[in-house]
């Protein structure tokens, strides 16, 4: 059986969510196409989301770093955005204190893509979301980036859909064994 792909979008999400954790900065990192579209801006989050805001994976490049193993035969300058969305609850009409909540946030979101990301990364642009101009409750920064990936030389396996599992677990005098199947 091959190790788990990783990949380095996501890879570079936990990295920053961790970070966010370690530093305490409240405010979720969500992943995928749906999550943009779940609710107005009332809290802080950073929503991660493949692909450019028309759907754009990227562009297919050189292999980069050779020697590694698998070796790579290509590199993804791999697009994706991100919504940072933030809102100050205590000034709801103060434009101005909007606009420092999601710099604040955005610069702890820049800080942490560097420390995980730092010469694989890039920021390609940059927009406020102005959608909303009357009475938006908060603010959005719309980021557009691209992260290095690797296309590795491996076979990407699949498991049979008839796989099961025969599992086998023990406490201190009791041993049970159970098999998993796949209906």
């Amino acid at each position: 059986m091959t190790a788990a792909k990783s990949y380095a979008l996501t890879c570079l999400f936990d990295a920053v969510s961790a970070r966010f954790e370690s530093d305490c900065t409240d405010a979720p990192n969500l992943f995928g196409w749906r999550e943009p579209q779940k609710h107005k801006v009332t809290t802080r989050r950073i929503v991660w989301v493949p692909g450019n805001e028309t759907g754009d994976a990227g562009e297919l490049r050189a292999a980069r770093n050779p020697g590694r193993n698998p070796r790579s035969l290509a590199t993804l300058a791999e697009l994706f955005h991100v919504r940072i969305e933030a809102y100050d609850p205590q000034f709801v009409e103060d434009e101005r204190k909007q606009y420092e909540a999601v710099r604040g946030l955005y610069d702890a979101w820049v800080r942490a893509v560097y420390l995980a990301a730092h010469g694989t990364f890039q920021i390609l642009s940059q927009a406020y979301d102005i959608s909303h101009n009357e009475r938006r409750h908060g603010a959005t920064l719309i980021v557009i980036c691209e992260v290095e990936a690797v296309v590795p030389d491996t076979a990407h396996t699949v498991a049979p859909v008839d796989t099961g599992a025969d599992i086998t677990s023990s406490l201190e005098d009791v041993d049970e064994n159970v098999i998993v199947t796949i209906p």
